[in-house]
């Protein structure tokens, strides 16, 4: 099974994703791109659901997933470039790989990990997107308070 799922197309994409947004940094410096940066990144980040859902059929793996690319987000959308800086240091891609990878060669530990955190991680997914409103709101209201400054 292993060997079958590592030839899928969408398990090929997630790596190559991860390879170019982590890994030659390009995430950060999307990032660094106003209104649109986040955005275009967190669209990247649909093919790791997709293959979680579709072809792993894991709950608490998606939930994972989707917490790591809500944190990379709020770090994201921190204003005055803070976000970006941050953005280089966490490698979100890489770690949805690396917990997509666990699944498929069946790493039991990691499985273990994270099927022990599933909740948590629904109850962190909440918070993050109330935290992800507030910062888009303390973004826009920077970025009024900047251009009143001009």
């Amino acid at each position: 099974m292993e060997k079958d799922i590592k030839e899928k197309k969408s398990y090929k994409l997630i790596e190559a994703i991860a390879k170019i947004m982590d890994n030659y940094y390009v995430d950060p410096l999307l990032g660094l791109v106003p209104t649109v940066g986040d955005a275009v990144t967190s669209f990247l980040t649909l093919p790791y659901l997709y293959f979680s859902i579709f072809k792993l059929k894991s709950i608490p793996l998606t939930l994972a997933l989707l917490c790591n690319m809500l944190i990379d987000f709020a770090m994201g959308v921190i204003p005055f470039w803070i976000g970006d800086v941050l953005d280089f240091f966490n490698h979100s891609y890489v770690k949805n790989y690396k917990l997509i990878t666990g699944y498929v060669e069946g790493d039991e530990e990691m499985i273990k990990k994270v099927d022990r955190r599933a909740w948590w991680m629904a109850f962190l997914i909440v918070v993050l997107c109330l935290l992800i409103w507030l910062l888009i709101k303390l973004a826009v209201w920077a970025w009024d308070w900047l251009i009143g400054l001009f």
